[in-house]
């Protein structure tokens, strides 16, 4: 590196005297070259990156849930089982049932907003006042997006069945795909529930298309009409026993949560 202080216009100008590259003096055409070697280089270098961002986006993509199988490691299975190791759970809530304040959530297990509120605010929320004994979640999972949603909701109300639904979300979210792209099929749903413990992957497979499940969603699909929810994620908070009341945050960070969890735990409301 130059030391600045050694650095004067006049040295400046005896080295361009020195080289002869004044404007006027000769033609100009080894900066030239230069230039376009440099614009070349930039110009493959640009053309590297778009395609390295391609190959990138494409692997991300594609690898995400094709390369499931049963048996297989499941990517974030460790973290979620960790989160919910010890939390009772039954059917589609999670908590102790006579935990003061509930929280339901409207979720579509496609959608990549509700999978940003499941890997960000909620398990703050499940640390916090879950595992404390001071707040229920219950998931109304919906089927808005599409098919793939719909079959997602009956394996989770089935697996539900066996108190293990809020595993299989979780999972579902870490390994969420791209919209309605049929990525949800059998060998994605079995390596999905054979990462959770306790489940009887079998069983909850026969009995997606069953009584349970379909009666599940058809209650979330009510409920959802009856609070005029058409987006998801969208929540219930209100004080257990009472009537339950729609909740707009104001961001899905655990503080737009936790305040409105206070009042109601002070005996106030939202």
């Amino acid at each position: 590196m130059r030391n600045a202080a050694s650095w004067t216009p006049g040295a400046a100008r005896a080295t361009v005297e020195q080289t002869g590259t004044l404007s006027g003096m000769q033609p100009d055409t080894e900066s030239t070259d230069t230039g376009r070697r440099r614009a070349y280089r930039l110009a493959a270098l640009l053309v590297t990156v778009v395609v390295a961002a391609a190959v990138v986006t494409a692997i991300i993509s594609s690898g995400s849930t094709s390369e499931l199988r049963p048996g297989r490691p499941v990517p974030g299975a460790a973290r979620a089982l960790a989160l919910l190791r010890g939390i009772p759970q039954s059917e589609a809530t999670l908590g102790d049932p006579q935990a003061p304040v509930t929280l339901v959530e409207f979720a579509d297990l496609q959608c990549p907003t509700c999978a940003s509120f499941a890997e960000g605010a909620l398990p703050q929320i499940i640390r916090r006042y879950v595992r404390s004994g001071q707040v229920r979640v219950i998931i109304s999972a919906l089927d808005t997006i599409g098919h793939d949603s719909e079959r997602a909701a009956r394996v989770a109300y089935a697996i539900g069945e066996q108190d293990r639904l809020f595993q299989f979300v979780a999972l579902m979210y870490a390994n969420q795909g791209s919209e309605n792209t049929s990525y949800v099929t059998d060998v994605y749903l079995r390596a999905l529930a054979y990462a959770i413990p306790g489940v009887n992957v079998g069983r909850a497979l026969a009995a997606r298309n069953g009584v349970g499940p379909s009666r599940e969603l058809a209650a979330a699909r009510a409920l959802a009409s009856r609070f005029h929810v058409s987006a998801t994620p969208s929540f219930l908070l209100y004080a257990t026993g009472a009537q339950p009341r729609r909740f707009s945050p104001e961001g899905l960070d655990a503080g737009a949560f936790s305040a409105a969890i206070q009042r109601l735990l002070q005996g106030g409301s939202t």
